[in-house]
């Protein structure tokens, strides 16, 4: 599970990591605490995602709740978290703790503008410390801890080095950032991986485990890590399930401008805990705003200086949750399964109550979630498990959608008959659409399907505006039916003239009806009608 950079030969032969302990060498548990005061780890898997400034925003928020607050810039070696909070230069910093010009962590923090708020600058560290020796590192950890302060938030390294795990694991809650890019993508989970690795240090036997270590850097997932070990010692595999459970990152996703932006942080939680295995909460996500910059060259803290703009209302939303989030709540009791052993309704993360329109959306939203070319997979799905996901949901799709296949599944899957629909109130969400949005986004309205009867005429018009409500795309509908993007555009659009031969366009006609699940006979006869009377009148 790899060592400590300053473990190397350079500081003589490598140790066994050291645990974290406390002031007297007592070995502390990661996350369990007595007191009510939280420790905030806000990390990323890259440099560049926002650490510094969410980190800085949220402690001069939770200052002016009249919160006693401290931040320290552990980038140790990269540190400018006092610029966000308007220090020009710290007279006392964590260089002088290294150099032991001080001796308590206490006599570092300097005070900021912002009453009740106090920094512990890391700028003018000593070249080394940015790989600090084992012992310097379990100092500075375990004199962090014991501030007596309400919040402590720590900035992070970026990266998955050691001395970001580890303050990371020691929070209460820990925080990701993460932008809508591919690379910022991957290297969260990557982080995630490592962390919870990390957590695992102490358990020699999972580096003899067989598991999957061919993808992503030779990091096996955690899920992969309790299958393995489950086959092998009960008993290490219910060491692994209890830190899985236990092992809650959060997410917040910066810079967000599309509509997608806004989806990501919902389908990294939903494609992580398939995955990996783990529960991960999403906090909600920071607008991409021109004031983040204006306050920066100022050096300005932003909510002072743009209390009104739009990420200043985001961070405001994120510390809210933070302030009511309880970190002991009781952990998820059923293992995780691995997408094989799902049901179907699990495979498109519905309820067994869920409509034919929430089925549809569902499965379009699942494609996308898990094609190839989707950002959400990057370094956590290899083309093999993609393929498999694949066929689960388009499993899932036709037998849900289609009345006799869902009984039957029903019928095996709950013999005592569907259980009640789940609701947000009874703390089940029936979906990632179904349960309100952590950061309160507004949900789409889908639009209501134009009614159906007996002797309605399917024109291109009412075909499209079905298709619409149901949330389905056109490229769907040619991909699975196989039929040309141009045909079905010029059917929806009644061009005539670019129309195939009646014997092509009836037969286009009946895969359209019977993807839309509509009445075949009915939508072919009625459109041919209309197709022959204009044409002629054209004529």
């Amino acid at each position: 599970m790899g060592r400590d950079p300053d473990e190397s030969e350079e500081h003589g032969p490598a140790q066994p990591p050291l645990p974290l302990v406390d002031l007297h060498g007592v070995p502390i548990p990661p996350v369990e605490r007595a007191t009510g005061r939280r420790i905030i780890a806000i990390g990323g898997g890259k440099g560049g995602v926002g650490k510094s400034l969410l980190a800085a925003n949220l402690g001069i928020y939770l200052a002016q709740l009249g919160k006693k607050v401290v931040l320290i810039d552990a980038d140790l070696g990269g540190a400018n978290l006092h610029t966000f909070v308007g220090v020009e230069r710290p007279k006392v910093t964590l260089g002088d703790f290294f150099d032991k010009r001080v001796q308590r962590i206490e006599d570092c923090i300097v005070e900021t503008q912002v009453k009740g708020l106090g920094l512990v600058s890391g700028e003018g560290d000593p070249l080394w410390a940015a790989n600090p020796r084992p012992a310097t590192k379990n100092r500075l950890i375990n004199q962090v801890r014991e501030l007596d302060v309400d919040y402590l938030i720590c900035d992070l390294p970026p990266g998955s080095g050691f001395i970001a795990l580890d303050f990371f694991l020691v929070a209460d809650v820990g925080v990701l950032v993460v932008m809508p890019e591919p690379t910022s993508v991957e290297n969260t989970f990557r982080f995630i991986k490592s962390a919870f690795l990390r957590r695992l240090r102490d358990v020699r036997e999972l580096e003899s485990l067989a598991t999957d270590r061919t993808f992503e850097g030779g990091i096996p997932a955690p899920l992969d890590l309790y299958e393995a070990a489950e086959a092998r010692d009960p008993q290490l595999a219910a060491r692994v399930l209890d830190e899985m459970k236990r092992f809650r990152p959060r997410l917040v996703v910066n810079q967000t401008r599309t509509r997608a932006d806004l989806d990501l942080g919902m389908q990294i939680r939903s494609a992580g805990r398939r995955r990996l295995g783990l529960h991960l909460d999403y906090l909600g996500h920071l607008e991409s705003d021109d004031a983040v910059w204006l306050a920066v060259r100022k050096r300005r803290p932003l909510v002072v200086e743009h209390p009104e703009s739009k990420v200043a209302k985001n961070v405001e939303r994120i510390a809210r949750k933070l302030l009511g989030f309880d970190h002991d709540r009781a952990p998820p009791r059923e293992p995780p399964r691995r997408t094989a052993q799902q049901s179907l309704y699990e495979v498109l993360e519905i309820d067994p109550g869920a409509s034919d329109e929430e089925i549809r959306r569902a499965a379009k939203r699942a494609r996308e979630m898990y094609a190839p070319d989707s950002m959400v997979v990057c370094g956590l799905f290899t083309p093999e498990r993609l393929a498999v996901m694949a066929q689960r949901i388009d499993e899932a799709y036709d037998t849900l959608l289609d009345p006799e296949k869902r009984k039957h599944h029903d019928l095996q899957l709950f013999p005592d008959g569907i259980p009640a629909r789940a609701t947000p109130a009874q703390g089940l969400p029936a979906g990632p659409q179904a349960a309100p949005r952590p950061d309160e986004t507004p949900l789409k309205v889908e639009t209501p399907g134009p009614e159906i009867a007996p002797d309605t005429e399917f024109t291109g018009d009412l075909l499209k505006r079905l298709r619409e409500a149901r949330g389905v795309e056109l490229l769907e509908i040619s991909q699975r039916t196989k039929v040309g993007l141009g045909h079905l555009r010029s059917i929806e659009e009644e061009r005539w003239s670019a129309m195939p031969a009646v014997v092509y366009l009836r037969g286009f006609l009946v895969e359209y009806a019977r993807f839309m699940r509509l009445d075949v006979p009915q939508v072919t006869r009625t459109y041919l009608a209309r197709y022959n009377r204009l044409r002629e009148v054209k004529e």
